[in-house]
């Protein structure tokens, strides 16, 4: 269809071209052209010379209507809430009204039924419009309407400057476009709905106010080689059961997402450029998403975020640049994703804090805060060194960082720091053994908005002797991450451990201090064991277990944490208590959460066990609520578990 109106609209893009129709019919200036339609026959070619006419004009016959250009022929409305040009209903559905080189403009009103307004055209019925030149700009409605089972075909056409929409297509109407410029067109660059088809070619759209281009219900779009930019909302908003497929275009430039996809709408993108917007595709709901051979870049926060049980195919693309992530995976979303560049986000290169692991590998990432993040396998990343040494002293000339030591070692074999200071962002999916010689800080690549070790599914960690600081966190742990740290130091990080998924960690004579949000959290089924480790001054609390996490606490020293308490339990978790000193917190020394003690939105129903406990100076009381207070004594139990 698309090739074929490309052929048929060439050969009236030049009015001097002799294979242009001839005139069979002038109209003067001043003269009525709605009374020359009137008498014409089907199939007349009608030409108007250089001029404005003020009029409406209806079209119901199959004719041929030709200006000396846009910027010479001009009919602008003449009556209150009237389309410029209306064409159909009872126009024959095999034959097409022909509009060359004329600007329709000026319709105004403010309607509430947009389908009979102030359009610039309104096609209806089953008319097929083809329309060469043409400028529909200026009109208080839509530039192009096109309603019931009509069709309209526009090259080398520009629709600019109207209130409502540029282009609307509803019902089953289609439209095909070529070459043509929307721009500065007030609410939405482009609005398809009900079971409307569009397809757009090496076309423009460009500064709305609100999205570019507003796709809903049943509709269909295929866009080739062109571009949609600056607008105030999204460049693509997709949703209820709508399909889009764009080759080979740009979406650059919007001050919301590149694409917003949700409900049960599909999206392919090919060989496109997604950049400078906030995200550049986010998936929602039900909806499903192709990304092959793309290049997302310079947005601000996402590349691609896949949530709740959306899914994703992300293969061959190149992301590059943002605060927030690479691919960000999240609720019960599913992602494939593979062979990808992924450079340079702040926080992750691939995040994923779905309950499932997206599949995929062969994926390069470098200079991110970390390359991999949460419940996502190792083998995702492609490492920077081939693994073939058993042991590897840092620093060290063949590896520029410590990733790329880290990569170097064999599973199960020994990475050693020298003392000193080091960036880290280190992602981790095997096993390995970390040790100092001497003092040995890591610091993370982002100060405080991405993590310094990234611990993923494969890892096991043991290290001694490291102290972890200035992170979104000290350690992060996914999947069924494990991680055993000895006299270590987890400080001035936002989080100074946080696991989930199935992880298990375990920290002896570690010193854990001055973390805004907590020391430690622990969530999900996490399984922990904290000994003889001491939390200072940590922001939110010093230890918080949450989810259906299970966790011993023996022997530590828990002071001066922060407004919540220096254990905070939350929702199914089980913890052990037994032989701390628990002292000057600045909240409760243990607290629950729930409506009597801290957030009044939870309600626990997990275990508390241990004793012998020593309270002293917390602010807000030893324990909350009181049937804790064994954990003062001998020791007892409290289990609220259903």
């Amino acid at each position: 269809m698309i090739g074929a109106v490309v052929l048929l609209l060439s050969s009236c893009s030049r009015p001097a071209d002799h294979t242009s129709p001839l005139c069979t019919i002038s109209v003067r200036v001043g003269e009525s052209i709605q009374a020359v339609l009137d008498g014409a026959p089907p199939g007349a070619v009608i030409c108007l010379p250089t001029g404005t006419w003020t009029e409406n004009l209806h079209v119901t016959k199959p004719v041929t209507l030709r200006g000396a250009g846009p910027t010479e022929t001009t009919v602008r409305s003449n009556t209150f809430a009237t389309p410029v040009v209306t064409i159909g209903p009872w126009v024959e559905p095999k034959e097409a009204v022909v509009l060359i080189g004329i600007a329709f403009t000026g319709a105004s009103a403010s309607c509430s039924d947009p389908g009979g307004c102030a359009h610039g055209l309104l096609v209806v019925g089953s008319a097929v419009v083809q329309a060469t030149r043409c400028s529909f700009a200026g009109n208080s409605a839509t530039g192009v309407s096109v309603r019931d089972e009509a069709r309209a075909e526009l090259q080398d056409c520009s629709i600019v400057a109207n209130t409502w929409y540029g282009l609307a297509v509803q019902d089953s109407g289609q439209a095909a476009l070529t070459s043509v410029t929307l721009s500065g067109n007030r609410s939405t660059g482009i609005w398809l709905a009900d079971a409307a088809h569009l397809a757009l070619v090496s076309s423009t759209v460009t500064r709305c106010e609100g999205h570019g281009l507003w796709i809903r219900n049943q509709s269909t779009f295929i866009a080739t080689d062109s571009t949609i930019s600056s607008c105030d909302g999204h460049g693509l908003w997709v949703r209820d059961k709508a399909s889009a497929n764009l080759s080979g275009c740009t979406v650059t430039g919007h001050r919301d997402s590149g694409v917003w996809i949700e409900h049960d709408a599909e999206i392919s993108l090919s060989s496109c450029v997604v950049e400078r917007t906030w995200d550049g595709i986010v998936a929602r709901n039900n909806a499903r998403v192709w990304v092959a051979d793309c290049t997302i870049s310079a947005v601000r926060w996402d590349g691609i975020k896949v949530q709740g049980t959306a899914w994703a195919s992300i293969v061959g693309s190149t992301l590059l640049g943002g605060r927030g992530s690479g691919v960000h995976v999240g609720d019960a979303a599913e992602a494939e994703i593979c062979d990808n560049r992924i450079e340079s986000w702040i926080a992750h290169g691939i995040l994923g804090l779905s309950r499932f692991q997206p599949t995929g590998g062969g994926n390069r990432l470098a200079n991110n805060g970390v390359d991999l993040s949460g419940n996502v396998q190792g083998y995702l990343r492609v490492p920077l060194h081939i693994p073939d040494q058993e042991m590897v002293r840092f620093p060290n000339p063949t590896y520029a960082t410590v990733q790329q030591a880290v990569d170097a070692v064999l599973p199960g074999g020994k990475l050693v720091l020298a003392e000193g200071i080091y960036p880290g962002g280190v992602t981790l999916g095997k096993p390995l053994h970390i040790e100092s010689e001497g003092i040995v800080l890591l610091t993370a690549n982002f100060s405080n908005e991405s993590p310094v070790l990234s611990l993923v599914g494969g890892a096991d960690l043991v290290m001694s002797g490291i102290a972890l600081g200035y992170g979104s966190e000290g350690i992060t742990l996914g999947a069924n991450a494990r991680a055993s740290l000895s006299d270590c130091v987890l400080s001035d990080n936002t989080h100074g451990v946080h696991a989930t998924g199935t992880a298990r960690v375990e920290l002896l004579r570690c010193s854990v201090s001055r973390n805004q949000q907590g020391g430690v959290w622990l969530w999900d089924s996490v399984q922990g064991d904290i000994r003889e480790s001491s939390f200072t001054a940590n922001g939110l609390c010093g230890i918080g277990l949450a989810g259906s996490s299970t966790t011993r606490v023996t022997r530590c020293s828990i002071t001066e944490n922060g407004r919540t308490a220096g254990i905070a339990v939350r929702d199914s978790a089980q913890a052990h208590i037994e032989g701390n000193t628990i002292t000057g917190n600045y909240g409760v020394g243990v607290a629950l959460y729930h409506d009597l003690c801290v957030g009044l939105r939870y309600v626990f129903a997990g275990r508390v066990t241990g004793g012998e406990n020593v309270f002293t100076g917390n602010y807000k009381g030893d324990v909350c609520p009181g049937e804790l207070s064994f954990l003062g004594d001998g020791g007892g139990e409290l289990d609220l578990r259903r």
